[in-house]
């Protein structure tokens, strides 16, 4: 058989099998049509955009790469980045350690019932919108909320500033929400990654005289990489599409997000100015797709190294 006939073959019988099972495509059609109208058309729509004056109001005229040579000169976006970098890098570490060191605590935990309860533990809280828990710690760092009125108990009152105000400790108080930064998720995955690393070869660990640190070490991280290389991809994603929560605590409703300054500024935060305060669609969208190939550019370099050497394939 000529290879020219075989893929003919491959295709038909392929076309057989979409024929038996039409219906079920069918029923695909609809999630499909809704998931380019309201996904990929609004996605493609600002990429084209971005190279147009596209002020509310007024028509769009095609620029070309004028608002990106723009991005290039602005003062802003370089402050927001460097704001962005030192929340990536502090996210990164706290989305990463703590939650594994909270695994591996339940791992070891040698009742069964005791494992489950304490995940259970740390997944309750994600039932809590992101909302109050940003409104919550938006109180916590008032001038009388909870962590100046124990700073004043423990006698620091040396220590007690306006966080949210003073523009060397903004980005710092933004950076300790969520503090001790045991997510439900991130801790899940993690010990998923644990339960799946085959008794063999921890039973091995042990009959070579491997102790808890060594196991943990030597064999748990290696099976762990695929899991972290997940987690760190979600994480960055987060940290540069999220302005949500700087724009509550800054100033959510007062028009300061961001502040003072742009001390707290971020390019998403900047984007969502750009378009729904200044009207400037078209500049928002360039920033959008900023946005879109910086994470493209780092999701790329985390799949190419961040990459396991040792994982396990059920048979």
């Amino acid at each position: 058989m000529s290879p020219t006939s075989g893929r003919a073959s491959e295709r038909l019988g392929l076309a057989e099998r979409m024929w038996k099972n039409r219906l079920l495509y069918l029923c695909l059609v609809p999630t499909f049509t809704l998931l380019l109208i309201f996904n990929y058309y609004p996605a493609l729509s600002a990429f084209q955009k971005a190279f147009y004056r596209y002020d509310v109001g007024t028509k769009a005229e095609f620029i070309g790469l004028s608002h990106l040579l723009r991005l290039v000169r602005d003062p802003v976006i370089w402050k927001s980045a460097g704001n962005l970098l030192k929340l990536g890098l502090f996210g990164l570490a706290a989305g990463l350690i703590p939650p594994l060191i909270a695994a591996e605590l339940i791992f070891h935990l040698r009742s069964e019932r005791w494992r489950y309860y304490s995940r259970v533990i740390f997944v309750i809280p994600m039932v809590v919108p992101g909302v109050a828990i940003s409104l919550i710690w938006r109180f916590m760092y008032g001038d009388a909320g909870p962590v100046s009125a124990f700073l004043e108990l423990i006698g620091a009152e040396s220590l007690i500033r306006g966080w949210l105000s003073d523009p060397h400790t903004v980005l710092y108080a933004i950076m300790f929400v969520g503090f001790p930064f045991i997510t439900g998720l991130n801790l899940l995955i993690y010990y998923s990654g644990l339960a799946n690393i085959p008794d063999s070869i921890l039973d091995a660990a042990k009959i070579d005289g491997a102790g808890i640190l060594s196991t943990i070490f030597r064999v748990h991280l290696p099976f762990l990489m695929s899991p972290a290389r997940i987690l760190s991809i979600m994480t960055v994603i987060a940290v540069v599409q999220g302005f949500e929560r700087i724009l509550i605590i800054t100033g959510a409703g007062e028009g300061t997000g961001g502040g003072p300054g742009y001390a707290s500024m971020v390019p998403g935060l900047y984007m969502y100015y750009q378009a729904f305060s200044f009207k400037r669609m078209g500049y928002a969208c360039a920033i959008g797709l900023a946005m879109f190939v910086v994470l493209l550019v780092i999701t790329m370099l985390q799949m190419k190294y961040m990459r396991s050497e040792t994982e396990y394939v059920p048979e």
